[in-house]
């Protein structure tokens, strides 16, 4: 049996699986999406009579699906970061990833860098007192890379053991091998989801931008099967992760995880993906992929979730 709490299905796409989504400053989503069949970058207004999601821009068929979103300088819901490339099975091509900025503004790519030494760039953070140093999720290497949107440099911001996906067997445990996935700031520090291991973690953010210290695991997954995916913050410091393939998990600043909303065989989600809290603060959002075994496919969600009742 699902968690009971107060939600209301916004959106649904006709086939596409929705990876990441954004709370604009208006209370819009922006939303990247796979397969579709090139990558498509969407807005959607929650609150209109009828959302209907409207295309911002299409990449062409080397970006087979989008993933990350960070916004950039100087924060008028203009220049946005997102990150593509050719999707294989639980990754891409290796060389074929890059990160695009794009003009919300004019619907335009204004720009590319290259990511060339990665097979997946997932989650994407930029640094609040380095805004134009983003953050990008490795899932398959475990490490987090640095992509600087001025200078155009590329580096290794840390690589670290529990970033990777460990040592598993994929077609036995049905978890793929995907570490890292989402990462966050929040305060000094980054946090992130480890798919693979079930791990929510923090690592702390020194004043020069860089890692100081060891992660620390904050939770993790009850069961190899619930896979986190990504997350957000409420204005009180509690997380909520989108979990595979049914749930959305909260964990309080002290550790302590609940099922929030579905987890049941009647669960309304279909593989939660990412969240994103309202501009209000009073609800989350949550996108799913869909159910992509179905025949024919359904497509990805968009799910409003109340979090005071």
């Amino acid at each position: 049996m699902s968690r009971t709490t107060a939600l209301s299905h916004v959106y649904s796409f006709p086939t596409e699986f929705v990876e990441n989504l954004h709370t604009l400053r208006d209370g819009s989503l922006l939303l990247t999406t796979m397969e579709s069949p090139t990558g498509h970058l969407y807005t959607l207004d929650p609150k209109a009579p009828e959302p209907q999601a409207k295309l911002v821009t299409s990449f062409d068929s080397n970006v087979t699906a989008l993933t990350g979103i960070a916004q950039l300088p100087p924060y008028d819901d203009d220049l946005y970061a997102v990150s593509g490339g050719l999707h294989t099975s639980f990754a891409f091509e290796r060389g074929s990833m890059s990160v695009y900025i794009v003009s919300l503004k004019t619907g335009t790519v204004v720009d590319s860098i290259p990511v060339p030494d990665t097979a997946t760039m997932n989650g994407m953070a930029a640094l609040p007192r380095h805004p134009h140093m983003l953050l990008t999720a490795d899932s398959i290497d475990g490490r987090i890379l640095s992509v600087d949107a001025r200078t155009r440099e590329v580096g290794v911001w840390l690589e670290d053991a529990a970033l990777g996906p460990g040592a598993h067997n994929a077609s036995s445990s049905g978890v793929p091998p995907v570490g890292v996935n989402g990462i966050r700031v929040r305060g000094d520090y980054l946090y992130f989801t480890n798919s693979s291991r079930g791990t929510f973690a923090r690592i702390r953010i020194g004043p020069g931008g860089k890692p100081v210290g060891k992660p620390e695991v904050l939770a993790r997954s009850p069961d190899v099967r619930q896979i986190y995916d990504d997350f957000t913050f409420d204005d009180e410091g509690n997380a909520y992760l989108a979990v595979h393939s049914t749930a959305v998990f909260k964990v309080t600043p002290d550790g302590v995880q609940t099922v929030f909303a579905g987890g049941g065989t009647d669960s309304p989600f279909k593989e939660p993906t990412s969240v994103a809290l309202a501009r209000d603060g009073k609800s989350i959002y949550v996108s799913t992929g869909g159910n992509f075994t179905a025949t024919p496919r359904e497509g990805g969600q968009v799910i409003e979730v109340q979090l005071y009742t």
